[in-house]
């Protein structure tokens, strides 16, 4: 992933195995390649939905690169989130749960549920074309996938976006379920959502970058829990505001990206990962006092919580 400031060879642009972001994977579904994050329970993987678009019969293949080496793994299920709406950007989550436990190596991730992401500085990790912001994504790029990193801001709500430049943007993404951030180079020339938006910010420097083609599903870090989920890219312009820094949509310096909000679907996660519990208790009474604990693998234990009324 992630178009940088500097070269993919540079070592600060690497996630490498062991630094905490082994739970980033890469998913392959019918041919097509995107990314996706672990979630707490070992067993299900946060993604984008559009990786599914023709249709969720088929099996995917999860990647996973740890410091126990490489492993891949396969659905049992993959669930979209239901108002998903592809015209339009919205609701672009899916869950595509495991049909066994992750490695044990494997980082697990808790979501962001505060609603405060507005300005924060996030974590973008992915397997998507690497790539700088001067030239835009390498096309021709054949080697082995490389898990990248860089940062961004959050800088605005797309709908807000949406009101600003009216049909002059083709699509019509919800109030309050997405972010937009736009890579900066430290120039005002090429900060597209200061001119297009009036959230001005020349970015974050040699950690500045943007997803690519491949990232869609990668995670936006905000404080290492799961923010944002890597949705799309976009080139923008306005009159005489063509803040893009070529004649290309490359994922290059002054173009934009979004991000699904996490915290606005945390119902959807929560109640979604729950259903696919394995063997989960329906009563107190079915509730398990003891659990055999192995040396390997995961066992999920249930536990039984009343309330008491004060």
């Amino acid at each position: 992933m992630v178009t940088t400031v500097t070269p993919y060879s540079n070592p600060r642009n690497r996630a490498y195995p062991g630094e905490g972001f082994d739970g980033v994977v890469r998913v392959s579904y019918n041919g097509a390649s995107g990314t996706g994050v672990l979630l707490g329970d070992g067993r299900a993987v946060l993604t984008a939905a559009h990786l599914f678009a023709n249709g969720t019969t088929e099996t995917a293949s999860v990647y996973f690169e740890t410091l126990a080496g490489s492993q891949t793994l396969t659905s049992s299920r993959i669930t979209l989130l239901p108002d998903y709406d592809r015209t339009n950007g919205n609701g672009d989550l899916a869950l595509v749960f495991l049909s066994s436990f992750a490695p044990v190596t494997a980082n697990r991730y808790a979501i962001y549920r505060d609603k405060d992401e507005l300005g924060k500085t996030a974590v973008l990790v992915g397997y998507g074309q690497p790539g700088t912001g001067d030239a835009g994504t390498l096309s021709g790029y054949s080697g082995s996938p490389l898990r990248i990193k860089a940062s961004n801001q959050f800088d605005t709500d797309p709908a807000l976006l949406k009101n600003r430049l009216g049909a002059g943007m083709s699509w019509t993404p919800l109030s309050g379920t997405q972010w937009l951030a736009d890579f900066d180079n430290g120039s005002s020339n090429q900060d597209a959502l200061g001119a297009l938006a009036g959230t001005w910010g020349t970015g974050l420097g040699q950690d500045e970058g943007l997803i690519a083609p491949g990232d869609s599903g990668g995670p936006a870090f905000i404080n290492g829990r799961v923010a944002g989920i890597a949705s799309y890219t976009a080139r923008l312009s306005q009159g005489n505001l063509a803040p893009h820094i070529d004649s290309q949509a490359n994922s290059s310096f002054g173009e934009i990206a979004s991000w699904q909000r996490v915290s606005y679907y945390q119902q959807w996660l929560d109640q979604s990962a729950r259903a696919n519990y394995p063997s989960a208790p329906t009563s107190a009474s079915a509730v398990q006092r003891t659990v055999s604990e192995g040396n390997s693998g995961t066992t999920y234990a249930y536990f039984s919580i009343h309330r008491h009324a004060s």
